[in-house]
């Protein structure tokens, strides 16, 4: 049940992950520069607490499955589930803090190759999210 469960978190990680990266983010690019900022910000804000916990939370159910069946694919899910996370704070994290350190006022071309490199940067999380789910998936149906 646990690998399931490990499953299911991955996979809405993945579709989350993935909506940014394929409607969200470019639909935001088709703003002028204040305006994508300013999106960006409560989306940022909002989407990486529901993120960062669907991948701790597929994560430690991964690694429960794996103790409980002593299968290393659910470790393995498990891992790049959570590699979102040293993911983020090392290499996503100083472009993050660059947006949010610009006032709307101060947006320009600048912010918007942030911008830019940013939804670059968050299509390795969509990556991570879809091998996690690959793995779980490969892992329950064994």
């Amino acid at each position: 049940m646990l690998g399931l469960l490990a499953l299911t978190v991955a996979a809405v990680f993945t579709g989350a992950a993935h909506y940014v990266v394929r409607a969200e983010h470019p639909a935001r690019l088709q703003l002028a520069d204040a305006p994508a900022l300013q999106q960006w910000k409560p989306s940022y804000s909002r989407g990486a607490v529901m993120q960062a916990s669907l991948a701790l939370i597929g994560a430690a159910c991964g690694i429960a499955a794996f103790f409980l069946e002593r299968d290393w694919r659910w470790l393995a899910g498990a891992l790049l589930l959570l590699a979102n996370w040293p993911y983020t704070l090392l290499v996503i994290l100083p472009t993050n803090r660059r947006l949010q350190a610009t006032g709307p006022a101060e947006a320009d071309g600048e912010t918007r190759e942030l911008l830019i490199r940013w939804g670059r940067l968050h299509r390795v999380r969509d990556l991570l999210g879809i091998l996690a789910t690959v793995v779980f998936l490969w892992a329950a149906a064994a």
